[in-house]
Order: C-alpha cells, then structure tokens, then sequence
C-alpha cells in the first residue's frame, strides 16, 4: 500500500474525530469558550492516537476481512472512526470512559455494521476484538 493511501487513512481518522468533537461541542453543557479549548485539546490527542494506529492497520484489516484492500481499509476505518466520534461525544459532554463503557460502545457499533463485515457474525467478532485491543490507548488518552 502507498504512503499516500495510508495518508489519505490517517487524515479520514482525523476528520472522524472532529466530528465527534464538534459534535460534542452541540451537546457540552459548559461554556462555549471552555468547551472549544476541551474539545481542541482532546483531538489533538485522538489525533496521535489515530496516527499510531494507522501503522498497525492493514495487519488489523487482514485479521478481520482476510485480505487487504482499499475497500476493506476504508470500511475498517469508518467503524474505528465511529468508534472514535461516540467516545468523543461522550467524553465532551462530562462522561467518564471506562473499559467496560469502552467495550459497550465497540459492541454497539461493530453490531450496526455487521452486514457490512465479512463473514457477519465472525466478521463483527474479529472487529470487536481489534478494536477492543485499543483500550489501552484510548485511556491514556483520555486521561
């Protein structure tokens, strides 16, 4: 795959987690000014955790769709960055993130698109479990 596909990744990613910051923004109950420098900062670290992940993406693509394709790389990173924008919304309006919430939130989206999965149900199992392998990035990001 080019550098320039992983880019065009990377910058999906990143466009996803703005707008789960943004769209936090809408439903934050803080001040507007507060809320903006929140929300910068917080996508600023989700924009780190993306990029590391983007390395590690076509392995996690193959584990889930058995082979790599710009199709499967693009579907893989609709549901991350669903993922990604849910945990953003909350965490925006003053929830806690917790492993348990964590996996909650992947089950549910990995559950909204497992027609789009390969295989269905055992395509949605081997997304969950990609995806849950990121908990411990996303906590330290949160915190």
């Amino acid at each position: 795959m080019s550098s320039n596909s992983s880019g065009k990744f990377f910058v999906a990613g990143i466009i996803g987690a703005l707008a789960g910051a943004i769209g936090g923004l809408l439903l934050a109950p803080k001040s507007g000014k507060e809320t903006r420098k929140e929300i910068t900062k917080y996508a600023e670290k989700l924009a780190k955790l993306v990029k590391t992940e983007t390395e590690e993406t076509e392995d996690r693509v193959k584990e889930v769709f058995g082979k790599v394709t710009d199709t499967y790389q693009e579907k893989y990173n609709e549901i991350k960055s669903t993922v990604t924008q849910k945990i953003a919304s909350l965490k925006t309006a003053g929830n806690e993130i917790d492993k348990e919430k964590y996996f909650s939130i992947v089950e549910s989206v990995v559950s909204d698109f497992k027609d789009d999965l390969k295989s269905g149900k055992n395509g949605a199992i081997k997304m969950s479990s990609q995806l849950k392998k990121d908990w411990e990035k996303f906590k330290k990001a949160l915190a």
